[in-house]
């Protein structure tokens, strides 16, 4: 069984205001992160859904920081995930795609040790 999951940044949609007055982007300005989901089968994906529920029993468990975004609010497929934030929250998602990430492999290794 392979341990191979990514989750690839490719695009960023954002709804910034473009001008020559504009120095500084409005921390409250909403982006669109996209990730695909690269998986070899059927079971990386559920490696990713049993992380995002682990995640998202979490949030509703522990709570989050004040600002911090929710992993309900991205949109997942098999293909991709989709998720709009403000510009404040942009990193700490990009933190958190990454933990999914490492979960779902750590999920993987689990399987196939068993």
């Amino acid at each position: 069984m392979s341990c191979e999951i990514r989750l690839q940044m490719v695009g960023e949609e954002s709804a910034i205001a473009v001008g020559s007055a504009l120095l500084k982007p409005d921390p409250d300005s909403v982006a669109t992160l996209c990730f695909t989901i690269a998986s070899a089968d059927p079971v990386g994906l559920e490696a990713i859904r049993h992380a995002r529920r682990s995640m998202l029993r979490e949030e509703w468990t522990l709570g989050r920081e004040p600002g911090e975004p929710s992993l309900e609010t991205a949109m997942f497929s098999a293909e991709e995930i989709r998720w709009t934030v403000t510009l404040s929250q942009r990193a700490r998602c990009i933190e958190r795609l990454a933990e999914l990430e490492a979960r779902a492999v750590r999920a993987l290794r689990e399987l196939a040790v068993r």
